[in-house]
């Protein structure tokens, strides 16, 4: 199993979803470690990441209008 403490592979996977409380919940849920809970980015946009279980990187994200 990965350490959480460790960084994050060179990239990022990213999904858009209109309801980032509800994947954020289920990805930990499924055994994803939280990075970043809900953030209203400057730009309008809210974003969360997690780290799947590989280490990877996954940011969740509201679509951009």
């Amino acid at each position: 199993m990965m350490n959480s403490q460790k960084k994050p592979f060179g990239f990022e996977i990213g999904f858009v979803t209109k309801n980032i409380d509800e994947a954020y919940r289920r990805a930990i849920d499924a055994g994803a470690t939280s990075v970043s809970k809900s953030i209203l980015k400057p730009w309008g946009q809210v974003v969360s990441y997690v780290k799947d279980i590989n280490g990877f990187l996954v940011e969740i994200c509201t679509p951009m209008s």
